[in-house]
């Protein structure tokens, strides 16, 4: 035979013969129904799910036919996305699927509705008025008809295009550490780093990325799962003693072994103490439970609202506090153990204090602290790249590699970014940077419960925005707060997930300026302006007042004397 008929009979083959490798057949006499003719090896989700066939799991009703199913395009891939879990899970789930649609994984209440506040957008940050999911009502969409002039216009924008990446009504952007599903799977359904699929299916390439592990749900779920959306200078970060890198290329880990370091989560790390819990292996749920994460019906407007375990409810604490010394199960990395709970003592001085009684634990416990002072944001609706160069790492490898093309393009060009809710794609892009970032000092304020907490600054926002003729409409235009009150920035109190079993010398916080908000010197500059404290967002937290301050500075004899003692009994 000629080369040219042996080509037509291996046409003829492939186009009539029988199905190839990976299941695929002439367009328009699939059965797609029959998954497992390619899907060969693939896992049972868990064994609750044993019983039920894909199609029950990843077709919708109305498409589930007698006849043969003519189409992949009706197969969903997660049924588990808020959009499409009430009618795939609901018949077995609907409590925790109602829990989970008020939960603040869900709502996202605290982060939305402060920084609107902050903003000027709106008159309160709390009780929350926004939110996703169907518990609030929607953050607004964007008017492009509006031009916008300050920052109260801007912001649902910089919220949808910058903030909400890791909400759970959408997949993780991609990147080392930053893949993870949607919905239900964002936490049940595990992923590694490099979002590799490590199962036996067939159909799944070994070395695609944006798969799996397997191919199945879990209830034990690793710190890693959680570190792929609570990573950066964020509670989650901090308990595995992660500290961001500022992102000039200036301060970026060093090359080791001739090559760059690569980054985790979209960014490089400094690795400081980790929190005593993740040295003695436990989990974030050992502490973070079920109606925790997952809600418990109730909407919540930020996050220390929430009940969750506390320090007392395991090892005691003042007012005779009964500790549970043992018998909770912690799930740590060998499994599920049982461990002895070192309880509350009255040996350390601090702990013989009356008035201590009302100071959080991790106030005096925690090793250190996020402190990210003045975050600039700007909006660019053409490219100006020049100005980023060695400035693109963004935290996000998309926006990173946008920048990066951006360089490379003419002056003036326009560039688009994703609105991360409704998928839309629109002109400009988000960058932003810190004037500053430390992690030693501590300051004390006080929290929704009247106790005396660390804040940090959560938000002290300049806003810029270049149109796309070049005009620079806002320059660190700082905002004013939605209630006409005040500068829109923010220090807010926060719980550090950095707990060392011994807590800091006293003087960390009496007789020192700075843990009383007072850092300040004379002769103000940019940078010092940053390190005065501004009242939280939310009514029921605040500054010290006067009286406290000056408690803190000028302790009581009795502190003299208890803290001599402490000294002489080393």
């Amino acid at each position: 035979m000629t080369k040219s008929i042996l080509r037509f009979f291996l046409f003829f083959f492939l186009l009539f013969g029988p199905s190839t490798a990976s299941g695929e057949m002439k367009q328009g006499s699939e059965d797609y129904s029959h998954c497992l003719a390619c899907h060969q090896g693939i896992q049972s989700t868990s064994r609750n799910h044993k019983g039920l066939s894909c199609v029950s799991c990843h077709v919708r009703p109305g498409d589930r036919r007698k006849d043969a199913l003519k189409t992949h395009e009706v197969i969903v891939r997660n049924p588990s996305l808020p959009s499409s879990v009430r009618t795939f899970c609901g018949e077995c789930h609907n409590e925790e699927i109602q829990r989970v649609s008020t939960s603040l994984h869900s709502t996202l209440a605290g982060v939305l509705n402060q920084t609107r506040y902050l903003w000027g957008a709106q008159k309160t940050a709390a009780p929350a008025i926004f939110g996703l999911g169907e518990s609030l009502e929607p953050l607004p969409t964007v008017d492009q008809d509006v031009y916008p002039d300050k920052p109260g216009l801007l912001v649902d924008d910089f919220l949808r295009r910058r903030c909400l990446r890791c909400h759970i009504h959408g997949k993780g952007i991609g990147g080392k550490g930053l893949y993870r599903a949607g919905g239900c799977a964002a936490c049940h359904v595990l992923y590694g780093d490099d979002g590799v699929y490590r199962g036996k299916d067939r159909a799944i390439p070994k070395h695609a990325k944006g798969y799996p592990i397997t191919h199945s749900f879990t209830t034990r779920i690793p710190n890693t799962q959680c570190l792929h959306c609570h990573n950066h200078n964020h509670v989650g970060g901090d308990y595995e003693g992660l500290f961001e890198h500022d992102y000039s290329s200036t301060y970026r880990s060093p090359i080791i072994d001739g090559k760059p370091v690569p980054s985790l989560y979209g960014a490089w790390y400094h690795h400081l103490a980790k929190d005593i819990h993740a040295e003695k292996g436990l989990w974030c749920i050992d502490c973070h439970h079920q109606k925790n994460v997952m809600g418990d019906g109730k909407i919540y407007s930020y996050a220390l609202q929430v009940p969750t375990r506390t320090c007392e409810g395991c090892h005691g604490g003042f007012g005779e506090k009964h500790p549970v010394t043992s018998g909770i199960p912690l799930r740590a990395a060998g499994g599920k153990v049982t461990r002895r709970i070192p309880p509350f003592s009255k040996k350390p001085v601090a702990h013989r204090i009356p008035e201590h009684a009302r100071v959080r634990c991790s106030a005096c416990h925690a090793q250190w602290t996020f402190l990210d002072f003045g975050l600039s944001v700007i909006r660019e609706d053409a490219s100006h790249g020049y100005k980023w160069y060695g400035l693109t790492a963004q935290g996000d490898p998309s926006l990173e590699l946008k920048l990066e093309e951006s360089m490379g393009s003419p002056v003036g060009a326009p560039v688009f970014s994703k609105d991360f809710i409704s998928g839309e794609r629109r002109p400009g892009i988000w960058s932003q940077g810190w004037r500053f970032r430390r992690w030693e000092w501590f300051v004390l304020g006080v929290d929704h419960e009247d106790r005396y907490t660390l804040l940090r600054p959560l938000y002290q926002y300049l806003v810029s925005y270049v149109d796309r003729l070049g005009n620079v409409v806002l320059d660190s235009v700082v905002p004013g707060r939605g209630d006409g009150s005040g500068r829109g920035w923010a220090w807010a109190p926060y719980v550090p997930h950095t707990i060392a079993p011994v807590g800091r010398q006293c003087d960390s916080c009496h007789r020192n300026p700075v843990a009383a908000g007072l850092a300040a010197k004379k002769g103000f500059s940019p940078d010092t302006r940053l390190r005065i404290p501004s009242p939280p967002p939310v009514a029921s937290m605040r500054l010290l007042n006067k009286h406290e301050t000056e408690r803190l500075l000028h302790p009581s004899r009795r502190w003299g004397r208890e803290r001599l003692k402490s000294l002489m009994s080393r």
